[in-house]
């Protein structure tokens, strides 16, 4: 297991897949929540003709730190870590591909920091003000406790009071006024985890800035179509 230091001194794991060694240009892949770079994107960077560098945000996977359902400015922050990284490797960051709450801290990287030009987001979610049914049902006990804890991928994890009133006062549309690079959004029609009505309002927030709205016909995690979210990932490459 590789690692590198993010501002906060955390170690965060990462993996670089190299398909072209004669080429320095890579993009960086920011995998879903709660997943881990040995498995969940994997499949991905293996169907992708290009470099691509991958890492487990803070708290995810192997990663250290704290989980958290919220950290949005956290996770750009560490976007810009992975890309400051990527660059001192001896690589040209020429994207980064996100994916649902990841897609999110992209879309605030691209807005503070803007660096990398081309953004490339899957199934991402606008409004974090809709938080999942399992946290929603227990509010109540999170404002008695401070706290619940939720067990998914045989772990449990810790979401507190605070995380909550992240998730619901962030305004993405501040960032998307902001957003300094080319946005491409690829959505499946079927999503139930995050509505692909979400991408359509992203589209009408981002304006100009959004060069290619995609969507198939799937679920959340591209099932049976991830061949033809990845054909629209090369196309898009191509094009820049």
């Amino acid at each position: 297991m590789s690692f590198f230091t993010n501002r906060n001194g955390l170690r965060l794991s990462y993996n670089f897949s190299i398909k072209n060694p004669q080429d320095n240009k890579i993009y960086i892949v920011c995998q879903w929540f709660l997943s881990d770079i040995l498995f969940s994107y994997e499949f991905l960077c293996d169907l992708l003709e290009v470099n691509t560098f991958r890492f487990d945000l803070t708290g995810s996977g192997n990663s250290e730190g704290e989980n958290t359902y919220a950290g949005y400015v956290r996770d750009a922050e560490d976007i810009d870590d992975a890309v400051k990284f990527v660059v001192s490797q001896g690589y040209e960051v020429e994207g980064i591909i996100g994916h649902s709450k990841a897609s999110s801290g992209v879309i605030i990287y691209s807005a503070l920091y803007g660096e990398v030009k081309n953004i490339i987001v899957l199934a991402p979610r606008f409004l974090a003000c809709n938080i999942p049914d399992f946290i929603a049902d227990s509010i109540e006990e999170v404002h008695k406790n401070g706290y619940i804890l939720h067990t998914a991928f045989g772990k449990t994890w810790r979401i507190t009071e605070e995380m909550i009133q992240e998730m619901m006062g962030l305004d993405l549309r501040f960032y998307c006024q902001r957003v300094q690079g080319n946005i491409y959004i690829i959505h499946g029609e079927a999503d139930d985890k995050v509505p692909f009505s979400e991408s359509i309002e992203l589209v009408k927030e981002l304006k100009e800035k959004c060069r290619g709205f995609f969507k198939l016909n799937c679920d959340h995690f591209f099932t049976g179509e991830i061949d033809e979210a990845v054909e629209i990932i090369h196309k898009i490459i191509d094009q820049n």
